[in-house]
């Protein structure tokens, strides 16, 4: 099996690279997005293309998260490497149903907004490979467009807010 690499088109946030990285460098911020009630909220505005879109079970603390996706299984990833505020490294963990290595690159482009790339690098065997690759490829691209959307001044409150409650 060779290892594929998977590149999202680069993608324009109108959010400090800082922010960005800020909020998706803790993983906390995924529990907030992933709640039943935004989840139902996210299947209604999808419509018809929500029957796809199934994740339950999701937890997620400041380095890792873990969710279930019918009919692959329960997926747990990990943060393994900060390189602040440009790149956070997430890896697959063992016992995932699928080894993959996730990148996710921030890049400034002014004080306002920044640049984001996904790169998802995983081995699949040629039959694999031709089965779904296409839509690795199409979802690889769909998730960068879903961060395009995120609030992240709002998510960085909330990180801050969970934080406070805590100390």
């Amino acid at each position: 099996m060779a290892v594929q690499k998977y590149t999202s088109d680069v993608k324009l946030l109108n959010w400090s690279n800082t922010i960005v990285y800020n909020s998706l460098s803790d993983l906390t911020f995924l529990n907030t997005l992933f709640n039943p009630e935004n989840m139902e909220r996210v299947k209604q505005q999808l419509g018809d293309k929500a029957s796809k879109f199934n994740i339950e079970e999701f937890s997620a603390d400041k380095d890792s998260c873990s969710f279930k996706i019918s009919p692959v299984g329960t997926i747990s990833l990990r943060i393994v490497e900060r390189d602040e505020p440009r790149l956070i490294k997430l890896v697959s963990e063992q016992g995932s149903p699928i080894d993959f290595k996730f990148w996710i690159q921030i890049l400034p482009v002014n004080e306002t907004s920044c640049k984001i790339r996904l790169t998802l690098h995983t081995e699949l065997n040629m039959m694999i490979k031709m089965m779904v690759g296409n839509k690795i490829e199409a979802g690889i691209n769909q998730v960068a467009d879903a961060f395009a959307q995120i609030p992240f001044g709002t998510i960085q409150n909330l990180n801050q807010d969970n934080f406070d409650q805590i100390n």
